[in-house]
């Protein structure tokens, strides 16, 4: 998971303060988080300053490759084809962003008995180790198995919900812990309040909620806790290996809530 290039232009407000701005906002992450690009200029905040408008970002990733699983769903398309197509559409909307941290983390962290700068050092080389491929290859799998058992208008609700709500917990490690680098995404996220970390959480948590509470009330419930509480773990077991985050484990931690929220949604949806 690369740091973007661009910094926000100094002197710039600290926070939006208008709808426009909010819309500014979310523009400009989703510029960073997926590949589609709108016309921002210079980017004016930094990830901390509007963490609010990252479960919309996931929102939105999830309707598009929902919508694909839906459509493919709706003309009797098969389940695994429908899975396969959406989970594709997801990562190239975000440029395997969020996959690419999973690999990295997977192959700095899984070896035994390493150095913190040891890892840091494994997980900035750009190759990808065995550790990396079987993550991302299990990932892939898992999430292809979940969806595969939906129809059409469940895969779409689940998968809104799940992209929302596992972007909206990448707000915890940014107000938990540190930056292990100061050149890289983390450092250039910058410290959010608790007020917009919960802030955040809670929207991406009401969002899963009104999504799947007609698919059921426990999948409504747990679903969202499971996925939050995997977050949590993922990031205190990666700040105890590491010293804090970077950028890759910010994708690690977002690939790790997505898939616990899909594998509890896939045992407790019927269909």
């Amino acid at each position: 998971m690369t740091s973007p290039n661009e910094f926000p232009e100094p002197g710039s407000p600290v926070r939006p303060s208008s709808f426009e701005d909010w819309l500014q906002a979310f523009k400009e992450q989703a510029s960073f988080f997926t590949g589609v690009r709108f016309d921002t200029g210079v980017p004016r905040w930094p990830l901390a300053e509007v963490l609010p408008v990252l479960p919309f970002v996931g929102a939105a990733i999830g309707l598009a490759a929902g919508l694909v699983f839906g459509i493919v769903r709706s003309i009797d398309g098969p389940g695994w084809l429908a899975a396969v197509l959406a989970v594709g559409t997801a990562v190239l909307i975000t440029r395997a962003l969020h996959e690419d941290g999973l690999a990295d983390t997977a192959d700095g962290l899984g070896p035994h008995a390493l150095e913190p700068p040891r890892r840091l050092e494994i997980m900035r080389d750009s190759r990808n180790g065995t550790f990396g491929v079987l993550a991302l290859a299990l990932s892939v799998l898992i999430k292809v198995a979940c969806l595969a058992q939906f129809a059409a208008g469940t895969g779409l609700v689940v998968l809104i919900a799940a992209h929302a709500l596992s972007r909206a917990v990448l707000a915890y490690p940014l107000l938990a812990y540190a930056p292990v680098h100061q050149d890289g995404l983390g450092a250039q996220a910058g410290k959010p309040t608790d007020n917009d970390v919960w802030l955040t959480i809670g929207i991406g948590a009401v969002l899963a909620f009104v999504l799947l509470i007609g698919k059921g009330f426990f999948a409504a419930i747990l679903a969202p806790i499971a996925a939050i509480a995997a977050a949590w773990f993922a990031s205190r077991w990666i700040a105890e290996r590491i010293g804090g985050y970077t950028g890759d484990t910010l994708g690690a931690v977002q690939q790790k809530a997505e898939l616990v929220f899909l594998v509890v949604a896939a045992l407790l949806i019927a269909h």
